[in-house]
């Protein structure tokens, strides 16, 4: 019922479970279920009538031993994380807001403020699909609009992507990735960053989200990390590459592109930190164990 929906669709209705089911100190996307509702209406019904079938589904989805254990709290924390550093960006002065891959992310709509601007990079076609959705579910009057830039940065530099709108290379800029870099070879992440720091004035802020290299590579093992390759590549897709979650390793590795100040948080902190009425659990785990997250701070 959920597996066969295409990996974006998913992780929307996954960003909306929580809030659906008011389960405590869930993620603040309000505007996630007008996307999910518009794209998809009969799962959104299911969702707004707190559907059996829905918990249902997730439990089958969870199911420790053949499903993916700890994704949809994976999903609500990280919305959290991004939320809370794009807030803190602003809060600290920061005026230009890049969101990479943006998907059906929201922060331009939810979070902007008078003074900053937010910009939405996408392929042309899902550029296309979120103006039209934009449009037809958010007045303008009420949630302001970012610039969208229609570009495959596999194809385009992004300071030339950047370059046909207002964006100001010489102001600091918060620059985001969620939901990305493992699906990019190692090759086009290196191209990635050093695109993002090209683009960036000193006190520039990245953060981005990225599979465990110990996972990946097999030196450890995590209930559900199988399953989910597995579903990922059953879409036409793939997860490419993982990167050392070692601070000192991620560190060195953002060091090469000009960026310090470097915080990374593992599911652990993640949980301490957005999901305080739980206990973490490594088997089975409460957030998905095998994602990291890191924000850096360009010199």
């Amino acid at each position: 019922m959920t597996l066969s929906l295409r990996t974006n669709h998913l992780m929307l209705t996954f960003r909306t479970m929580t809030r659906d089911f008011d389960e405590p100190n869930c993620n603040g996307d309000f505007l996630a279920a007008k996307f999910r509702n518009a794209i998809m209406p009969a799962r959104g019904r299911l969702h707004d009538q707190r559907s059996r079938l829905i918990k249902i589904n997730r439990d089958a989805i969870e199911f420790p031993f053949l499903g993916i254990p700890g994704i949809v709290r994976f999903i609500d924390v990280r919305t959290q994380w991004f939320d809370e550093g794009v807030t803190a960006a602003m809060d600290d002065g920061i005026t230009q807001v890049v969101i990479i891959a943006a998907g059906y992310d929201t922060r331009a709509y939810r979070l902007s403020r008078p003074g900053v601007k937010f910009y939405e990079i996408d392929l042309p076609h899902a550029s296309k699909n979120k103006q039209e959705l934009v449009r037809s579910l958010l007045p303008a009057d009420k949630y302001p609009r970012p610039e969208f830039v229609a570009a495959d940065l596999s194809k385009v530099k992004l300071a030339d992507a950047l370059a046909a709108t207002s964006f100001d290379p010489t102001k600091t800029t918060l620059f985001t990735a969620e939901g990305l870099v493992y699906y990019l070879p190692p090759a086009a992440v290196q191209q990635l960053l050093t695109c993002v720091s090209s683009s960036s004035a000193p006190g520039s802020r990245l953060m981005f989200d990225f599979l465990n290299l110990s996972t990946v590579r097999g030196d450890v093992w995590h209930p559900g990390f199988e399953t989910l390759q597995i579903s990922v590549y059953n879409k036409g897709e793939r997860m490419y590459n993982g990167i050392d979650e070692r601070p000192q390793a991620v560190r060195r590795l953002l060091s090469l592109f000009g960026f310090g100040g470097c915080c990374v948080s593992g599911a652990q902190s993640m949980v301490k930190r957005y999901m305080p009425h739980e206990q973490y659990c490594s088997r089975p785990p409460t957030v998905s164990p095998y994602f990291s997250y890191v924000s850096a701070v360009k010199e």
